[in-house]
């Protein structure tokens, strides 16, 4: 029986556009039972997906478990040590790469290594800032640490920085298809680590669970969970755990899949499930 359900975004519920369609909006805010948007994205981002439900009910996940939410009402939060910060941003810029500073003031802090040469991208106004001064001059907490680079140069950091920094760091999203996110984190800052955590905050069994996902970060939740959903075009290794696949996200392959699974009608009416 399913109790919950439980959905990452980008790539899982967003179009070619990277929008939630107005068919996906109704299908899941017609769901007999709680959904949650899980996701890796920052709050300003993660807000704006939000928003577009209307939905004082409706659940979020951010920053890969950094908060939670119901509605607009603040659930929990973790988030990472000053003294951890100053050496995983040392270890980034030893690298060569942007460090990227999440804060809680939603404004991502850009420290860039002299000599960098890369096009940045994910450069997103007003979100991403060029920071040059002492860490503890930020702003405000440290949600998340970030390197956005290509894949090869993130595959080559990993071993280090888990040599290092242990669970705290982890794999993050590949996009655009030639770049790949290394985040790291506080360790409870994990989807398989918040999304049960709001499930025990309900009363609610894993194996009464459902998670829709599509990428690396998915991947250790949808092992969690009783019900694990991929869409088409997820990576191989989620398609591979998943109970079931759906159509291709960037066509509203979840919406259709639960439109059938609950017996939903696209103007709002539900079945039982």
């Amino acid at each position: 029986m399913i109790e919950f359900i439980g959905s990452d975004i980008g790539g899982t519920l967003t179009d070619q556009n990277g929008d939630i369609s107005r068919r996906t909006r109704e299908i899941i805010t017609s769901l007999p039972i709680p959904f949650c948007l899980v996701t890796g994205f920052n709050r300003y981002v993660a807000f704006h997906y939000r928003d577009q439900f209307e939905s004082d009910d409706l659940y979020l996940i951010a920053q890969n478990g950094s908060f939670a939410y119901r509605g607009k009402e603040h659930l929990f939060s973790s988030l990472l040590d000053g003294a951890l910060v100053e050496d995983i941003v040392t270890f980034i810029l030893s690298a060569g790469c942007v460090a990227r500073i999440f804060c809680t003031d939603n404004n991502v802090y850009c420290l860039v290594p002299d000599g960098y040469d890369r096009k940045i991208l994910r450069w997103d106004e007003p979100v991403y800032r060029v920071f040059d001064r002492s860490l503890s001059e930020l702003p405000d907490k440290v949600i998340q640490v970030g390197v956005f680079e290509p894949v090869s140069l993130i595959r080559r950091l990993m071993e280090p920085a888990e040599e290092i920094f242990g669970n705290i760091c982890m794999q993050g999203p590949l996009l655009y298809g030639t770049h790949q996110w290394l985040e790291f984190n506080h360790p409870d800052a994990k989807k398989e680590i918040a999304f049960p955590r709001l499930l025990d905050m309900l009363d609610i069994p894993l194996k009464n669970a459902m998670y829709c996902g599509d990428n690396y970060n998915d991947l250790a939740l949808l092992e969690k969970v009783g019900y694990p959903v991929a869409v088409e075009d997820a990576v191989p290794e989620v398609r591979a755990v998943a109970k079931t696949v759906t159509g291709p996200g960037f066509e509203d392959g979840i919406a259709g899949f639960l439109a059938r699974e609950f017996a939903l009608e696209s103007g709002g009416a539900h079945g039982s499930h």
